[in-house]
Parts: structure tokens; C-alpha cells; sequence
């Protein structure tokens, strides 16, 4: 087999040690504190950051609620105003229908009057142009002259026997 040898000199060993124990001593005086006040500042502004962010994120979420809350409202107001000018416009086109048949009646009303009175006039000339037409036929039959008086009686007695006055 192999034969190791290990020769410890024991005063590199110590010199060696000494050498690490001072060099920690002196990374830990000039390096040490800088470092662990670098590294307290960076969790601090580590921790600041998240703080910041829930923060903002907290804000974001009243945010939110008092946005939803104005949009809800917003729409009942818009749902009462549609409401509101629904009921308006039916109110405005009840008045117009109704106007539109208080005129339809007015119209229906002249119309009415207007063909009574143009029955009356037919009546009348269709009555005139009877009593015509029978005082000539009454003249031929007797083959004389009546006179305005016997005229007025045969015509008012044609006329109720036309007018369905039969006695």
C-alpha cells in the first residue's frame, strides 16, 4: 500500500491560524458592520416596498368599492330618469290620443250635421220637385188652373202621406 506521510510542522500551523484569526479580525472590524448595515437598509427598503404595495393595494380596493358603489348608484338614477321619461312620454301620448279623438269627434260631429243637412235639403228639393211633378200631373188630369191655395193643400197633404202621416 501506499504510505502517506504527513508531516505537520506546527509552526506553519499555528502561523497559519493566527493569519486566519487575523484576517477574520480584520474583515469583521472594516467589513462586517458596513455589510450588515447594507443589508438592514435593503430590508428596509424591502419591507417598505411591500408595505408601499399593500398599501396600494388596499387603496385600490376602497377604490374599487366606492367606484362599484357610484356605478350601482349611477344606475338606479339612470333606471329613475328612463323611468321618469317613460311615464312622461306615455302621459304626452295619452294627451295626444286624446286630443286626436276629441278632433276625430269634432270632425264626425260637422260631418254629421253637415249630411243631416244635406238630407234635409234633398228632402226638401225631393219634396219641392214631388209637389211639382203632381200639381202637373193634377193639372192634366183635370185639365184646369189650381190655384195657389188648392196647390198648398194638395202638397201639404202629399207630403203627409208621403212623410208617413196616413190618416
Amino acid at each position: 500500500m501506499m504510505d502517506i506521510n504527513l508531516d505537520i510542522n506546527v509552526a506553519t500551523l499555528t502561523i497559519q491560524i493566527v493569519a486566519t484569526l487575523l484576517l477574520f479580525l480584520i474583515v469583521a472590524k472594516f467589513f462586517a458592520k458596513p455589510m450588515k448595515n447594507f443589508m438592514a437598509k435593503r430590508e428596509a427598503f424591502v419591507q417598505g416596498t411591500f408595505d408601499e404595495a399593500k398599501q396600494a393595494k388596499l387603496k385600490a380596493s376602497a377604490t374599487k368599492t366606492q367606484l362599484d358603489t357610484q356605478l350601482n348608484e349611477l344606475k338606479t338614477q339612470s333606471n329613475q330618469l328612463l323611468a321618469e321619461a317613460s311615464a312622461k312620454a306615455q302621459v304626452k301620448a295619452d294627451a295626444i290620443v286624446a286630443d286626436a279623438l276629441v278632433e276625430a269627434q269634432k270632425v264626425m260631429e260637422k260631418v254629421e250635421k253637415r249630411n243631416e243637412r244635406e238630407r234635409v235639403k234633398m228632402i226638401k228639393n225631393a219634396q219641392a220637385e214631388i209637389a211639382t211633378i203632381t200639381t202637373k200631373a193634377t193639372e192634366k188630369l183635370i185639365k184646369k188652373e189650381i190655384d195657389a191655395t188648392v196647390h198648398d193643400d194638395l202638397f201639404d197633404d202629399f207630403v203627409k202621406f208621403v212623410g208617413g202621416d196616413h190618416e
